[in-house]
């Protein structure tokens, strides 16, 4: 037996919080690991945030076929992934904010230079955002502008066609993909679109991303369409593998033409789906480790409570009320995550339309805490589904002037989380601000990036263009997926100023 397969956790371990480890160990004591100890090592790049190191040394040894602590393994691994995603949820809330406007502005520039791809990828924006109607309009545009590559038109039919079928013309959706063509890239952006809808059996789908993965090259736009199709497919793995073959922060499209007096203009185009793609992928891959987890016993109870997470946002409420409620029913389960278990049962609640309900169990816990964890996961679950929950805000806002320092970071980022989403601005940066590490100000180690991608959004709405464009060349450093929110920044900026040289990206 190797000296790793000798080294146990206790035999219960919820590795709950995002900023620290807490380890319950109901009487039992356990050895210390190694250094270079697999498990330790990620547990220590996760609460630094470095995700994709983290996950990497994992993936690593598990990969081994003698890998010890394997349920503990698989344990982390899922709640880095689980983590991950979260950050690229933010990230993509964020981006919508920023790359909307750059696009509508760019389309309404009164020049000879404007763009004409940018109606694509607006219509593209908008979908994923869930404005159909108006991503229709803009895909119909296109399908009808002249100036526009056959290919493009083709990929706007398709666009169309998922436009239709959120909108319940299923009949006029299968018309509109079957007119697209079927060449190249169509084919896979159709396989894309209907992979969500179950139209296509799982084997034809990876049978043609399996044909395409097998070109010499891939454009930024082909590798978006595989990760969509391998992880509706069921296949998260191969699409992490497309994902990590891709530079992130290239862009999807870049039109080159030449602006006023012959100036060669250029101006890249990204794809906000990507970040939602990546959410869904990493979500899809903690489902994975957690539940192969699950099959340990003494790994289980964390991994029900995580599972819960998992599924409800994926949209499976009714799987993550039950891996909820069976985490509940364990009574030696640490009561701080007791209740941050039943603060995510309400939440699931209120997806599934007992929105009173919710709520009241919100206020009731509210009123009887001041655990400022189990605040931040109230808060939180207001914020996700933009409940107005006045007493619960009453009640954080007693605690939070109670309180400083470190313990009430998270409270206070998900307080500014909460503004953000109810467009009070100023108070988002207040709260943010307040939750952030003054002398690392920028710095994911010290900082949750969720908070962060919150935090320059705010700084974007109230036209602090250089703070935010700071976070995000530090965030880049680790995420260069965020390279397409910085373009968009920046684009707003230069044309709100009429001066292109004022911010820099650095």
């Amino acid at each position: 037996m190797t000296r790793h397969a000798l080294c146990h956790r206790p035999s219960f371990a919820p590795l709950f919080a995002p900023l620290f480890v807490a380890a319950v160990a109901l009487g039992l004591s356990a050895p210390a690991c190694g250094a270079d100890d697999p498990v330790d090592g990620a547990m220590k790049l996760y609460e630094k945030r470095r995700y994709e190191q983290a996950a990497r040394m994992l993936e690593d040894a598990l990969a081994r076929p003698d890998a010890g602590r394997r349920a503990q393994a698989q344990l982390v691994l899922g709640m880095i992934y689980l983590r991950n995603a979260d950050l690229h949820e933010a990230l993509a809330r964020t981006a919508a904010t920023a790359e909307l406007d750059y696009l509508d502005k760019l389309l309404k520039t009164r020049t000879e230079g404007r763009s004409r791809y940018a109606r694509l990828h607006l219509a593209e924006a908008l979908l994923v955002r869930g404005n159909a109607a108006e991503a229709r309009r803009q895909f119909e545009q296109v399908r009808a502008d002249p100036g526009i590559e056959k290919r493009y038109q083709a990929i706007a039919s398709v666009g169309l066609g998922s436009v239709l079928w959120e909108q319940r013309d299923a009949k006029g959706a299968r018309g509109v993909w079957a007119g697209a063509g079927g060449a190249g890239e169509i084919a896979l952006a159709r396989a894309a679109a209907q992979g969500g809808t179950r139209l296509v059996d799982v084997k034809s789908l990876r049978r043609v991303a399996d044909d395409a993965s097998l070109a010499p090259e891939l454009s930024p736009r082909t590798r978006r369409y595989l990760i969509e199709i391998y992880t509706a497919a069921g296949a998260p793995d191969k699409a992490l593998a497309v994902a990590r073959a891709a530079d992130l922060g290239m862009a999807s499209f870049v039109e080159r033409f030449k602006a006023v007096k012959g100036t060669a203009k250029s101006i890249n185009l990204y794809d906000l789906a990507l970040l939602t793609d990546l959410t869904r992928l990493y979500r899809e891959l903690a489902r994975r480790q957690l539940e192969q987890a699950a099959g340990d016993a003494r790994m289980k109870p964390s991994a029900e409570y995580y599972l819960a997470e998992v599924l409800s946002g994926l949209g499976a409420s009714d799987e993550a009320l039950t891996y909820a409620q069976a985490f509940l029913a364990r009574p030696q389960a640490p009561p701080q995550y007791r209740e941050r278990a039943l603060a995510r049962q309400a939440l699931i609640a209120h997806r599934q339309g007992r929105r009173a309900e919710a709520e009241s169990t919100w206020t009731a816990m509210a009123q009887g805490s001041s655990d400022p964890e189990v605040l931040a996961d109230i808060v939180l679950g207001c914020a996700d589904v933009q409940a107005q929950c006045a007493k619960v805000l009453a009640r954080v806002g007693q605690v939070t002037e109670a309180g400083d320092g470190r313990r009430y970071q998270r409270l206070n980022s998900a307080l500014g989380s909460y503004y953000l989403r109810k467009k009070d601005y100023a108070r988002a940066i207040s709260y943010m601000e307040a939750g952030r590490d003054k002398s690392n100000k920028n710095k994911i180690e010290a900082n949750d990036p969720e908070m962060l991608a919150g935090l320059a959004e705010a700084y974007y709405r109230t036209k602090k263009f250089s703070e935010g464009l700071e976070i995000f060349f530090e965030m880049s450093k680790e995420f260069p997926v965020v390279r397409q929110i910085q373009e968009a920044m920046q684009g707003v900026y230069s044309m709100e100023q009429r001066s292109a040289g004022d911010v820099k990206i650095l």
